[in-house]
């Protein structure tokens, strides 16, 4: 997915603009800033001769953004059909979720790419989640091919031993087939295939279960029915009264039409989640100063070294030590439709933004938690943010902090001294953000020039959301000149303090959709 801005364009726009400070004698007095507020505000005080409309292009830029485009959606479900041909499922699937990505939510796009990733899920043996695919897929789908979707999840219930609800799946199938009119041969025979394909897989479950029930020799058990293929199971269970292969050629019966053409399936069962105590795994347990560090650490402070963490004992080399959960975290722009950007979890059923097509979610709460967040935020303008590399992850610091404790510690931080290192605790919080150190006297006045144009155009993306919630044009002014010095001094930790992560796939499966 391609974006009107490359990772090289904001830098080109620094590039020329520190050029210009020099040609205008400006740079000269930008060295001599001390401190961030002063930066920012002279950047501000300058934006007019240094910067002319650069970030106005910035903002304006949203309407011309890639955000939901039906085309786009279409060319990707197209090469996921191509891929899942060839049984290229790992592509398959990554090219639905980019077309759900770009699909206009609830609409006919949406529902066909999620139709199509419940197929790849059942070839990948996810039974709950192909079902909830094709749940996701159902209201948008078009009409005549619904039968294809509940096929499908009669197919995932006997899979998941379930012959009831698969009989009661296939019941729902053969009402769709008989008020699906204009079905021409090519889907009929297609639709046998799939029913031939069936029919293999009920035989190997019934022959498994009679197996099964011969070794345990269970004599005072209720009988369970075995059917011999798919056509014996439809004629004689309790649900279905005909066959699916009469009601191809059967003619349709007049009845009333249903006001739900394809009736809901009963729910899956439950997914457990198991959850582990990771303060737990720590070694001799949590650090009372530092509660995500092991209690054989101490943090101490030194004028050469600052404040530092040492081992009080000799530890083994596979010893928990140190479990933090990062207080911000991004996902990086080229695994936006393979990780939840949220909780950055692999995705197997993509959950989307309503406007943007530049994030997925993989789950419902992971979806309302962005949204109703530090996303609403950032939408409008992600398409620039992602090119902006680290100073993203300093904008988000920022939009994921209460507005209470934002005002109320960026206005009381203080700089760790030794004396407070013996007293105070340390949190995973805000207030433990904004007192790292920013070695901003290591850093070139090239540098911090850059940093500052960066952290100011932040701040105007910041503004024009509803973030700042003053009304006066004043003040909403010094607001943004504050919270512009504060991320700049974001940026400069985030040069020394933030990580990335990476990991390594070996499991094929694994490597397909977990």
């Amino acid at each position: 997915m391609e974006s009107p801005f490359s990772d090289m364009d904001w830098l080109d726009t620094a590039s020329h603009t520190l050029d210009l400070a020099i040609q205008k004698g400006l740079y000269t007095d930008f060295s001599h800033l001390k401190s961030d507020l002063d930066r920012v505000r002279f950047i501000h005080n300058h934006r007019v001769s240094l910067l002319s409309n650069t970030f106005e292009r910035y903002l304006s830029s949203t309407a011309s953004s890639q955000t939901k485009n039906a085309t786009t959606a279409i060319s990707f479900r197209k090469k996921g059909n191509d891929y899942f041909v060839n049984k290229n499922l790992s592509r398959a699937a990554w090219c639905y979720r980019a077309s759900i990505a770009l699909s206009t939510v609830n609409s006919q796009d949406m529902a066909l790419s999620y139709g199509n990733l419940s197929a790849v899920l059942f070839e990948l043996s996810h039974y709950h989640e192909s079902i909830r695919a094709i749940q996701l897929a159902n209201d948008f789908y078009p009409n005549e091919l619904k039968f294809k979707l509940v096929f499908r999840r009669a197919a995932c219930y006997h899979k998941l031993n379930d012959p009831e609800r698969s009989a009661y799946e296939l019941k729902i199938c053969r009402d769709l087939i008989k008020k699906t009119a204009g079905l021409d041969r090519k889907k009929i025979d297609s639709f046998c295939k799939e029913m031939d394909q069936l029919n293999q897989q009920i035989a190997l479950l019934n022959q498994r279960k009679v197996e099964e029930e011969e070794e345990e020799e269970v004599t005072q058990q209720k009988p369970t029915t075995s059917y011999k293929d798919l056509d014996d199971l439809v004629q004689n269970s309790q649900t279905p009264t005909n066959t699916l292969a009469s009601c191809l050629t059967k003619p349709t019966a007049k009845a009333p039409i249903d006001t739900e053409f394809c009736p809901p399936s009963p729910p899956s069962p439950p997914r457990s989640v198991f959850l582990i105590d990771d303060v737990k795994l720590l070694l001799n347990g949590p650090n009372e100063q530092v509660p995500c560090a092991s209690s054989t650490l101490s943090v101490v402070y030194s004028k050469e070294k600052g404040r530092h963490i040492i081992a009080n004992q000799d530890l083994s080399s596979d010893a928990l030590i140190l479990n933090e959960r990062p207080y911000a975290c991004l996902l990086l722009p080229k695994f936006a439709y393979t990780y939840c950007d949220h909780c950055l979890t692999s995705i197997v059923i993509p959950y989307v933004c309503p406007q943007c097509s530049h994030v997925l979610f993989c789950s419902e709460h992971c979806q309302q938690r962005a949204l109703n967040s530090y996303h609403q935020y950032e939408c409008k303008h992600i398409h620039v943010l992602k090119t902006l590399g680290i100073a993203f992850l300093a904008y988000r610091t920022l939009t994921i902090t209460d507005h209470e404790t934002l005002w109320t510690t960026i206005t009381q931080t203080t700089l760790p001294n030794e004396t407070e290192t013996k007293t105070n605790s340390y949190q995973s919080d805000y207030l433990s953000i904004q007192k790292l150190i920013t070695h901003t006297e290591q850093m070139s006045v090239d540098d911090l020039f850059h940093y500052s144009l960066t952290a100011y155009l932040l701040s105007e993306i910041i503004k024009s959301t509803n973030f700042l919630q003053c009304n006066q044009v004043k003040k909403r002014d010094t607001e943004q000149i504050l919270l512009a010095s504060v991320l700049l001094k974001h940026i400069q930790q985030m040069i020394c303090n933030a990580q990335t992560i990476s990991i390594t796939k070996t499991n094929q499966i694994n490597e397909m959709i977990f």
